[in-house]
């Protein structure tokens, strides 16, 4: 028996009813003698038993699912699963990225990573081979192979999980409560590292800014206009050619990167800097790079993916060649590397340390492991922008949610990702306000200022907060709404020391900073119906406006409530029907007895250790935002 802290003794005996292993005085897994009908208790609390009897007539061979199975198919991969008994009413969650309903009962999901190209579909950028029960227990299966979950999909009674690969190694998680589980899950695959503070400051980015002169016009601006901005996001535009990325500014859009990073610090602005895990064909680069094999072999010189050549992560003299071009802009003075795509690779190609079948989930964890590596070797710092994933993943943030559309739609199915990416052991999420793509034009259909300022209010109350998409994000943007906008961005910086202290939190224990309500309600059958609010740390209950009307249904769960407006009191469970919100505001619950620490709202972080600190406690003696020490700051 293996637990978190190490190796616990166990034991094991048998007699006529079959073999058991204890440790503690605690039965931990039974089997009977004969079929393979194991039941396995990770905590001795709760028992997760092998569906062994999912059949109708045995003897005909008529079964919906077995306990384990290894198939080996002629002309395909080995295949090997296992069959668990699915409770009735058990609710589950996880997987990744979902961009779903938070009950993931009645699916059957294939974890395969790639480009979702939106978040409305059953795609992923970040498939996670980690399952979340309500039933208190998680199954974490160690591999970077293709796999297929079925949940009750097939089967009502049976959760079935198959793996492309020759073996399975299965963890069996417990905990008690799904936090714990969360932590436990945690623990075998890695915590997430703290940020710096400045990365929870606002980001500002567009697809993409072209120089020096247009980003320095847009960085005065926003402090001129005193718009609460810590980082401003180059995206593909800092090379020779948009797009074709070979690591180098060019020469004559950005004539002198060290003074003008230089200059963005000095009015307290961080960069962050676009690239990808790829090498173009058609530039110099890739001679050097096919010779020294710092990509994978390809299988003809027309292989690859569309957006160049895989580098080869499993090579030592690959990850250094990579990490040497980025430490070279690092040490020019870029804060951030945005680690983009990284769903796929060439599955025709040769790489030096794994199979292709291996490397394609094995890849984006190897990136953003070496993009992390290098800026904190160069800076210090625990940061990167990412857009897929793995298991362990978590160990590098910060991840963001991908393309969304410029819809309310798309800042639902937003919203599901990142709940179900929490549920998945990730720490710290974000994603891009307000919506990445035009509806119906890509590069020029803007975002409505209505739907701009609900989304910022949700990049107020996430992890983290960064504005970009296909059109211009700036607030001036937005005329009618602008003035509003700014308005949250000041109560985004109000709110630091609260979210730096929740973020403290996140990194020791297995609780995500945006957070479902089924983490700590899993009980209650009505959260696991809720996919549209969410907790962000221990003290606020976020429930953002997903259409125009100005109102919506809230959902509270059992705990008592104070209204963050007007100060009432609600206790729960309790359902409100049409609660109207105007565009200023959106329904916020504040945890009764929540003493919540506030900052006097600054322009960027590197002054938030000068800005006054005061706290507010919401109980009955809360008589409402209009009346609160906030007010006088925050014109909402």
């Amino acid at each position: 028996m293996v637990c978190r802290n190490g190796k616990t003794p166990a034991r094991v005996s048998k007699d006529e009813s079959g073999w058991s292993v204890s440790s503690e005085s605690t039965i931990r897994i039974q089997a009977a003698s004969g079929d393979f009908a194991a039941v396995i208790s990770p905590d001795g609390a709760v028992n997760i038993e092998f569906q062994d009897q999912d059949h109708f007539v045995e003897t005909r061979g008529q079964w919906d699912s077995f306990a384990a199975v290894f198939l080996d198919r002629a002309g395909g991969p080995p295949t090997t699963g296992i069959s668990l008994y699915l409770h009735p009413g058990e609710h589950f969650s996880g997987t990744g990225e979902r961009f779903d309903r938070i009950d993931l009962f009645g699916r059957q999901i294939d974890l395969v990573n790639a480009d979702a190209l939106g978040v409305n579909n059953d795609r992923a950028y970040k498939n996670i081979p980690f399952l979340l029960s309500s039933r208190r227990y998680g199954l974490f299966a160690h591999s970077t192979a293709r796999m297929r979950i079925d949940i009750g999909h097939h089967s009502t009674r049976a959760v079935q999980w198959l793996v492309q690969d020759g073996a399975l190694e299965m963890f069996l998680i417990g905990g008690g409560t799904l936090e714990r589980v969360l932590f436990n899950y945690r623990s075998i695959t890695g915590f997430p590292k703290m940020p710096p503070v400045w990365s929870f400051g606002a980001w500002m980015s567009r697809m993409t800014y072209h120089s020096d002169q247009e980003v320095s016009a847009i960085a005065a601006r926003l402090r001129k206009e005193q718009y609460p901005f810590d980082v401003l996001h180059v995206d593909t535009g800092w090379f020779t050619k948009e797009w074709k990325c070979d690591w180098r500014f060019s020469k004559e859009r950005f004539p002198d990167p060290p003074d003008f990073f230089r200059r963005m610090r000095e009015q307290g602005f961080r960069i962050s800097l676009w690239q990808y895990p790829y090498v173009s064909r058609d530039l110099p680069l890739v001679k050097l790079a096919l010779e020294k094999g710092y990509v994978g072999k390809p299988a003809d010189p027309s292989s690859g993916v569309s957006l160049g050549y895989t580098i080869d992560f499993t090579n030592p003299a690959a990850v250094a060649w990579y990490q040497g071009m980025l430490e070279n802009v690092l040490k020019m003075g870029a804060s951030a590397i945005k680690a983009d795509f990284g769903e796929s690779i060439d599955t025709g190609a040769t790489y030096q340390s794994a199979t292709a079948a291996m490397y394609g989930h094995l890849f984006p964890l190897l990136y953003q492991r070496v993009v992390w590596e290098v800026t904190h070797k160069v800076r210090g710092e625990n940061i990167e922008w990412a857009r897929s994933g793995w298991a362990g993943s978590q160990r590098y943030p910060v991840h963001w949610g991908g393309d969304s559309p410029c819809t309310y739609d798309g800042l639902a199915g937003t919203l599901c990702g990142g709940l179900h990416l929490g549920l998945s052991g990730f720490g710290f999420w974000s994603h891009d306000v307000p919506g990445f793509y035009g509806i119906p034009k890509f590069m020029e259909t803007r975002p409505s200022p209505e739907l701009y300022i609900r989304w910022t209010q949700v990049g107020v109350f996430s992890s983290h907060m960064r504005y970009h998409g296909s059109t211009p994000r700036e607030p001036w943007e937005y005329p009618s709404v602008s003035d509003l906008a700014r308005q949250w961005l000041r109560l985004r910086y109000a709110l630091l020391p609260y979210l730096l202290a929740q973020a403290e939190k996140c990194c020791g224990s297995g609780y995500p900073m945006f957070r479902s309500l089924v983490i700590e309600w899993p009980d209650d059958a009505a959260v696991w119906g809720v996919s549209d609010e969410y907790m962000l740390g221990d003290a606020f209950l976020v429930c953002p406006l997903l259409n125009s009307s100005g109102e919506r249904d809230v959902y509270l769960p059992a705990a008592k409530w104070v209204d963050f407006w007007n100060g009432g009191v609600i206790t729960g469970p309790a359902r409100l029907t049409s609660v109207k919100s105007p565009l200023a505001r959106l329904p916020l619950y504040a945890r009764y007895g929540s003493r919540i620490e506030f900052a006097e709202p600054v322009q960027y972080t590197d002054l938030l250790s000068n800005a006054r600190r005061f706290s507010i406690l919401f109980d009955d003696g809360y008589t409402g935002f209009d009346q609160s020490e906030l007010k006088s700051m925050i014109d909402l």
